[in-house]
């Protein structure tokens, strides 16, 4: 679907419900980072919170990337990615690419001095760890010897 989703990232609506939560199953499905990433879309979608925010392209209902993201309480110019999803077959040199410099603009404009993305080295992530490296992400730590409870 070239072209299909030129559209610029924006805030989460309420009419991206049921896509954001498609999106999220398919990409995360049945792995143990499912739960927190639909909490955290919960409190994106109420507002009004710096902490849990939520950017998406999407086109006729269909969401193409979803990125939740927002502020670190008790930082001075911290923000977090919670996670970030794109659809089957789109690109993450485009959609990607696009939807993780809104987060990164939309990040800045508040204040924000860096973008943290802590996230486990686990195959169930590995289109978000494709994705954040493709938009230039590196590894900065890493905890030695972490396991999965």
């Amino acid at each position: 679907m070239p072209g299909y989703f030129d559209l610029d990232p924006r805030s989460l609506l309420p009419e991206d419900a049921q896509g954001t939560r498609i999106l999220l199953m398919g990409a995360l499905g049945v792995t143990p980072y499912i739960d927190r990433a639909l909490e955290v879309l919960a409190f994106a979608e109420r507002g009004n919170d710096p902490e849990h925010r939520g950017i998406v392209i999407a086109r006729d209902g269909t969401v193409a990337g979803l990125a939740l993201f927002g502020n670190i309480a008790g930082t001075a110019g911290g923000a977090r990615l919670h996670t970030a999803a794109l659809a089957p077959g789109v690109e993450a040199g485009d959609v990607g690419e696009r939807l993780m410099h809104a987060v990164s603009d939309a990040s800045r404009a508040v204040g924000a001095r860096y973008l943290l993305a802590e996230m486990p080295d686990d195959p169930a992530l590995g289109t978000v760890l494709a994705l954040l490296r493709e938009c230039g992400f590196r590894e900065e730590a890493r905890v030695p010897d972490f396991y999965r409870e």
